[in-house]
């Protein structure tokens, strides 16, 4: 408590007794300062020794690559003067990327996509070769190709990769009755490969591309004469036979149907078929020995006439060899007088 005697407080004092209570305060905001100050630099300096190792494991393991050496539109055949070689670090290198030593099995096909100068090329960018159609085939698998019409092919509804039974139909010669003409089951479940020159590959492709519906049939303007088919030596003998037998129809059956009727018929059971409609020849006719002609001979000048007779063929045979002898008269037929 201040009394009336008690001296004032000096102005100065007061100052330092703030002084005194606010220097902690200052020391630890201060501390705080150069403590937040060596952090930022040891964590830019770690950051900066950790990027410099990558850089320097980077630098060490590198890759060469092939890029464009200009900008490469879609649809345009590389050449090997549009790309060139460069190095990269093999930890940014994709899985799918080009090098030197594979570049030319790609030179000559096309870009599928377009190409900026300097970015890496890659397997993916190029149009996919058509494989040829012989590779599509199986060993031991034979493709025949058979001329077709509308009613062959289903109203033309039939597609590469359709699965068909071929019917053989023979009819008797001339014959216009449905009883002149048989159907027989050919072959059963048998795989379309091509229709046309549409395969069955390059159908399935096309429907995976994302600008065709699943609904959209990409060939339904397309019209075509030809199915080909894969088939074991056997049976492209029976499909050839029966091509020049009779007439073949193709049936078309559910995707998911593989039941096969024991109906099936052989290269000689076509053949026989066949000839059971044809017309049967008559029996050729025995004609019965004849008499042998016989030719006449008239001798005379000594007053008697003789007639004597010889087989024609006898003299026909002697005649076809040189220096044969005639063959002897037969006894006299007729014998008189002048």
């Amino acid at each position: 408590m201040v009394t009336p005697n008690s001296p004032k407080p000096n102005r100065f004092s007061r100052l330092a007794n703030g002084s005194r209570r606010a220097a902690p305060l200052i020391a630890a905001i201060t501390l705080g300062v150069i403590a937040a100050g060596l952090g930022w630099y040891y964590l830019k300096t770690s950051e900066r020794e950790i990027q410099a190792n990558l850089e320097s494991e980077a630098e060490r393991l590198r890759t060469d690559v092939v890029v464009p050496v200009q900008n490469i539109p879609a649809g345009t055949a590389l050449l090997p003067e549009m790309v060139a070689k460069r190095s990269v670090p093999s930890a940014y290198v994709h899985a799918d990327v080009l090098t030197p030593d594979m570049i030319d099995a790609f030179l000559g096909r096309q870009l599928s996509v377009d190409i900026s100068a300097g970015k890496p090329l890659l397997a993916n960018f190029f149009v996919t070769p058509r494989k040829l159609f012989s590779e599509e085939l199986e060993a031991g698998v034979r493709a025949v190709t058979i001329p077709v019409d509308e009613v062959s092919t289903i109203s033309g509804m039939l597609r590469a990769g359709d699965h068909i039974d071929f019917l053989f139909i023979a009819d008797k010669d001339g014959g216009t009755q449905a009883e002149d003409a048989i159907v027989v089951p050919l072959l059963q479940d048998v795989v379309v490969r091509a229709t046309g020159q549409i395969t069955s590959e390059q159908f399935s492709e096309l429907r995976k591309r994302p600008d065709i519906a699943n609904t959209v049939d990409p060939y339904r303007q397309r019209s075509y004469t030809t199915v080909t088919v894969g088939l074991p030596p056997v049976d492209a003998q029976r499909l050839i036979l029966a091509q020049k037998l009779g007439k073949i129809v193709a049936a078309l059956r559910n995707a998911d149907d593989r039941q096969k009727l024991d109906t099936g018929t052989n290269a000689q059971q076509l053949a026989s078929y066949i000839d059971s409609f044809r017309p049967q020849r008559p029996p050729v006719r025995t004609v019965p020995n004849r008499t042998p002609a016989m030719v006449e001979y008239i001798v005379g000048g000594s007053g008697v006439k003789t007639q004597m007779q010889t087989p024609l063929a006898a003299l026909l045979g002697a005649a076809a060899v040189p220096g044969a002898s005639a063959p002897a008269p037969q006894a006299p037929a007729v014998a008189g007088s002048y």
